[in-house]
Order: structure tokens, then sequence, then C-alpha cells
């Protein structure tokens, strides 16, 4: 055999096995850097108003995934008009060390969650999902896009009131063609009791809310994680920011409601939404 048959032969397993050595030594150096982060993050602020904690995590995914497990997982803070607090018994994060900024959430086990409406009004809800999945997409401005999928929830209120949602939706975006922020909640079979019926009754068969907040860029701080939400809330309110709600289905118990676009700053469908703004 000449040199150069050898030389051919042998290159492209040499070649294979650095760029395997590379992977592996990026991996190891991305995880440890976020293990780090992790560690100095735990019960204390992971951006500006929000702090998050858990009990234990352990990390995997070699060579090209992060897979993230939590123990007694809980993020807590500041919201647009009040504390917030959400838990949840395991949470995992699943990130490639390749190619986009994504990352996949999957929450399991009894979730709690408190929030804050717009009147200032204290909420809380108890519940256990069938499954909880999210999916967080980011760009060199922070936040690009962020979607929530539950699918088959049961639970209750802080009065004990009980309810089940068959699937919720919750979808938010920097709008690309406009200086705008895209929200869209919805739900399929959802049954409520007590002060949770609300407006829409006590037995929703679908709901789908879709609404555009102009001056999109007052949030861009908050998106980056170098702003708090109160604080864009208040910049987004300041620089005239308003709601158009639309298209908008609903189908229930309590209404039936098939509409285009409207301003809807102050009615009560907009109340739906007004705890992210």
């Amino acid at each position: 055999m000449t040199y150069s048959s050898r030389f051919w032969l042998f290159a492209p397993i040499c070649v294979f096995l650095a760029l395997a050595a590379v992977a592996m030594a990026h991996w190891w150096a991305v995880a440890a850097t976020v293990e780090r982060e992790l560690d100095a993050m735990n019960g204390h602020e992971a951006a500006p108003g929000i702090s998050l904690s858990f009990a234990t995590k352990s990390v995997s995914g070699f060579p090209f995934n992060l897979d993230i497990v939590f123990t007694d997982f809980a993020i807590a803070g500041q919201g647009a008009h009040g504390p917030f607090r959400w838990s949840t018994e395991k949470f995992a994060l699943h990130r490639l060390t390749y190619g986009r900024l994504q990352d996949i959430y999957e929450a399991a086990g009894n979730q709690t969650l408190s929030w804050s409406d717009g009147g200032g009004d204290q909420h809380a809800l108890n519940f256990l999902p069938g499954s909880l999945r999210a999916s967080a997409i980011a760009d060199a401005h922070g936040l690009l896009r962020f979607d929530l999928d539950v699918m088959t929830a049961s639970g209750h209120d802080s009065a004990g009131t009980p309810f089940t949602a068959v699937r919720s939706q919750l979808h938010l975006r920097r709008d690309p063609k406009a200086d705008a922020m895209d929200l869209q909640v919805s739900g399929d079979d959802i049954k409520t009791q007590g002060n949770i019926a609300g407006l829409f009754g006590d037995h929703i068969t679908h709901i789908a809310l879709y609404a555009i907040l102009t001056k999109g860029a007052s949030f861009t701080p908050l998106l980056a994680g170098t702003s708090t939400w109160p604080a864009a809330s208040a910049d987004w309110r300041a620089e005239g920011g308003r709601v158009t709600m639309g298209p908008v289905d609903i189908h229930s118990s309590g209404v039936s409601l098939t509409a285009n676009a409207f301003s809807d700053t102050g009615s009560d469908l907009s109340g739906v939404l007004d705890p992210l703004y």
C-alpha cells in the first residue's frame, strides 16, 4: 500500500475523531458553565425582579443536548401588577448545544400558580396536568417566541373550587412585521364553578382570544432580561400602548361570540390577558 492510499484511508478517520473530540470538549465546557450559573441563581435573581429555586438538579444529554432535570422547582417575582409564583414538583429543560437558541421545557407533578390581575386582585390555582410542555426561542435581542401547552389539567383555586381543562395554550411572540407583541390564549372543554367561572359561564367548550399589543418595543428590555416586568408594563402604558383584541372565538354556557379585531382595552375580555401587561 502506497503512502497516498494510506493517507486517504486514515485521514477521514482522523478528521472524524478530531471533530468528535471538539464536540465532547464543547459539551463539557457548556455543561460546566450552565451548572455554575444555575448554582449561582438558586435562591437568587435569575433576571431583574425574577428569582428561581430548586432542591436538586442533574445534567445529562452528552454530546449534543443539555437535559437538566430539577426537583421542587419554583419561579417567583414581580409581575406586571404584583407578585407571582409558580412551582412544580419536577421540571426539565432541554437545549441543543449547537444551532438556534431554543429551549424546551417540561413540568410534571403538582403545580401551584399565584398571580395578580390588572385590578390588583390575587388569584391562585393548584392543579395536576396530564402533560405540561413549553418552548422558548431567542435571538440576539432576547426572547422571540414563547409557547405553552397544557393537557388534561384538573385542580382547584384558593377557595377549593374545582376546575378541569382538556387543553389550554398560551402563545407570545414579537411581531416580525410591526412594533407590536402578539398574544393568544386558547382552551377546550374547560369546566369551572363559582368565582372562577366568571364571564364565560361554568363550561367553556372552546375559547380562542388573540391580542395585539402596540408599542411592543417597550417590552424589549424585559424580553432581553435587562428590565423588570413592572417597569416594562409601565413604560408600555406611558408610551401609549394599546390592545386590539381579535379574532375572538368563544363558545360556552355563558356566551357565544365570534368576532374580528376590535379595540378592547376597557372590556372584560382584555381581563383574560391583562396579568401579562
